[in-house]
């Protein structure tokens, strides 16, 4: 009677949620949303928001006017959540960060391993690189490319997600900040908007919070 998607932004997930929702089945979509289906509702954060923030709390933690190099790391652009993210940090940088150039974007598909790999590739590309933003997962692979390398407590990293990994990473300054999306209350989201649309009942939706997790602030998962 309802489903909630996580899901690529494409073609053949766009058609199957419309034969789901021509078939009366209430959809919603969860973290990162598909735009041009019949969904409920959108559930998560505002992703472009999330990369400013990220932009905002790099330029915070570099020293003013500093030169230096950066570099971004996505699961995936067909997730629109993840394209979003990008787009607002690039934009909040170009705004207010002339100094810091993005000098790489690299996928690797929310896999640890290949984040690994093309963290400890970039990292040998770029000896000078001042920080790391990571969009999607992954954050262990380049964690340990940078602890390899000896760069853990001298370069930014930025991430997403409080998870038992991430938490580790803040713990030991090898991630200076994590921005969490609350996955608890899209879940209790998601499920209350499902439940009132099958029952035909209105529901005012309560959209999580952006919330910027550091070391001191890490909360019980």
């Amino acid at each position: 009677q309802g489903v909630g998607v996580i899901a690529l932004d494409h073609p053949t997930v766009r058609e199957a949620i419309r034969s789901l929702s021509a078939s009366g089945v209430k959809v919603v979509t969860i973290a990162s949303d598909i735009l041009h289906v019949p969904r409920v509702a959108y559930i998560g954060i505002d992703n472009r928001a999330a990369g400013r923030l990220a932009g905002y709390l790099l330029n915070r933690f570099m020293a003013a006017d500093r030169p230096g190099k950066v570099a971004l790391f996505a699961g995936s652009l067909s997730y629109r959540g993840h394209e979003e993210r990008e787009m607002g940090f690039r934009h909040i940088l170009t705004e207010e960060s002339p100094n810091l150039q993005i000098v790489e974007m690299r996928e690797m598909l929310d896999d640890r391993e290949k984040a690994y790999m093309e963290a400890s590739a970039l990292l040998d590309r770029h000896p000078d690189l001042a920080a790391i933003y990571n969009v999607g997962a992954g954050n262990t692979g380049i964690a340990r490319a940078l602890k390899e390398r000896g760069r853990a407590l001298s370069t930014v990293f930025l991430g997403h997600e409080v998870t038992e990994g991430t938490k580790d990473l803040l713990l030991d300054g090898t991630l200076d900040a994590v921005i969490d999306q609350n996955p608890r209350v899209e879940a209790r989201e998601a499920l209350n908007t499902l439940t009132h649309a099958i029952r035909g009942l209105p529901y005012e939706l309560h959209q999580p919070r952006l919330q910027v997790i550091f070391r001191e602030s890490i909360p019980e998962i």
